[in-house]
């Protein structure tokens, strides 16, 4: 193969899905910033992408993101489709009694994976179409959850890959004190939160967040999360109001998991 040649344009693409695959939701600004790419060469390709398949651009906030069925997306047989079938009735239900958007996430690699995304549209919800469907493992509430409540192995070998990534967003995993302290609080709670206090007021992922652990035989299985518009609601409010519906909807989905005789694996 040493006499063949690369293809740099299909390079390129690769680079533009990396970086996608990376955010929630991003703009042509961002991804210039992240890829390095003339502008111009970034709109050639996410056109291409678009007409292909591989991306949506949200026209209302002008961000661009990978479509679930673009390679993210699960075999029917998967274990994370039999649990989001035991799963997703609960969630529902609590959906019904709570303004604010629900959402259940497993783990996928070093990030988070969430279920049955477009299943509902709340109009006074963060866009969902536009944030994407892979919460990042150290900023969100669903990610932080998790890290707090599985196994110290699994955790320093999320940490572990984490800490080698070149993402900028990742440098977290670096600071041994700052995990601590996300892990230390959200043990002592009960619950981990998001802080969206330092995320720019033009992007889709303003909003704030708090999640609950599901577990399965002792193991943490998924993360159960509400989020809300920053600056509409505090922290406080939501922990008052919906906390312990929360917490009621992880056990009652636990105990649903030990009736099925349900077993998962980790997606490593």
């Amino acid at each position: 193969m040493s006499g063949v040649k690369s293809i740099e344009s299909l390079r390129r693409g690769l680079e533009v899905i990396r970086a996608l695959k990376s955010s929630s939701a991003a703009s042509l600004g961002e991804l210039h910033r992240h890829t390095r790419l003339p502008k111009a060469t970034l709109l050639r390709i996410l056109r291409t992408l678009q007409e292909e398949g591989w991306i949506e651009r949200h026209e209302v906030e002008h961000r661009y993101v990978l479509r679930s069925e673009a390679g993210d997306s699960y075999a029917p047989d998967d274990w994370r489709a039999q649990f989001s079938a035991i799963a997703g009735p609960f969630r529902a239900a609590l959906q019904r009694q709570t303004l604010w958007p629900i959402e259940i996430a497993v783990r996928y690699g070093t990030s988070m994976l969430i279920l049955n995304p477009r299943q509902h549209m709340n109009g006074l919800a963060a866009n969902y179409r536009a944030l994407g469907i892979r919460p990042l493992m150290l900023i969100s509430s669903l990610g932080r959850c998790y890290l707090a409540f599985c196994s110290d192995e699994e955790r320093n070998e999320i940490l572990g890959e984490l800490s080698r990534s070149t993402q900028l967003i990742n440098r977290v995993a670096s600071q041994p004190e700052a995990v601590r302290r996300f892990i230390s609080d959200a043990q002592r709670l009960g619950y981990a939160k998001r802080d969206a206090s330092e995320v720019e007021g033009d992007s889709p992922e303003r909003f704030e967040a708090i999640a609950v652990p599901i577990f399965c035989n002792g193991r943490i299985v998924a993360t159960l999360a509400c989020a809300w518009l920053y600056g509409i609601v505090n922290e406080r409010e939501i922990v008052a109001a919906h906390l312990k519906r929360l917490q009621n909807t992880a056990s009652a989905i636990q105990n649903q998991l030990q009736a099925s005789r349900f077993e998962f694996e980790t997606l490593r």
